[in-house]
């Protein structure tokens, strides 16, 4: 049992940063410190497993390690975290711990994709993020982005989307983007019951 005694380590994705940093905030008696993971790294395996196991290497004396990653970011991270004995978050996704499987699919019917703002920030459109990492170009945007009807970009409210980013967004990969407001009172129970 975690408590104000044992500090607890997570590794996480920066691509939920705020919404994490938000949950521990709320509850400081998890005394969780966290490190984080640069937001997109699941776009190059390779590179998401380097960087994971170099920051396992550096935290392998942490007395309490949990990863707050999807054990779909990775192929193998479900081995990875039993190798190491660690706890992994048992969603497949961001997106699925923030919202919950069944809301996730819902939402995700009719060819819609499911984001927060950080997916733009973060990975899509930061200095360092696809076009950097993969290469990408605006052609490539659209290709891979082009099956979607709709992107729904979930947002919690903390530093909402302009609409500068999104007209920008949307001259980028021409698929029809739309905000609507998160709740984070799943993302909340699903975290303190992890770190519980």
């Amino acid at each position: 049992m975690f408590g104000e005694n044992m500090p607890t380590t997570i590794i996480g994705c920066d691509i939920f940063r705020e919404e994490l940093e938000w949950v521990l905030a709320r509850h400081p008696e998890l005394n969780v410190t966290p490190v984080w993971l640069k937001a997109g790294l699941h776009n190059d395996l390779t590179l998401l497993e380097n960087t994971l196991t170099q920051a396992l290497d550096r935290l392998d004396s942490a007395d309490d390690l949990r990863l707050a990653l999807g054990y779909g970011c990775l192929p193998h991270m479900p081995e990875i975290a039993s190798r190491k004995g660690l706890p992994l978050l048992s969603v497949r996704n961001c997106m699925e711990a923030i919202l919950g499987l069944e809301k996730l699919r819902e939402l995700e019917q009719n060819r819609t994709m499911v984001i927060t703002p950080s997916w733009l920030r973060k990975t899509w459109f930061a200095p360092d993020g696809l076009r950097a990492m993969l290469g990408w170009d605006n052609t490539d945007f659209r290709v891979n982005f082009g099956r979607y009807d709709r992107i729904l970009i979930l947002d919690p409210g903390f530093k909402p989307i302009t609409d500068e980013e999104l007209l920008e967004a949307f001259e980028i990969i021409e698929v029809p983007l739309e905000i609507k407001p998160l709740s984070l009172d799943n993302f909340e129970n699903f975290v303190t019951a992890f770190l519980s």
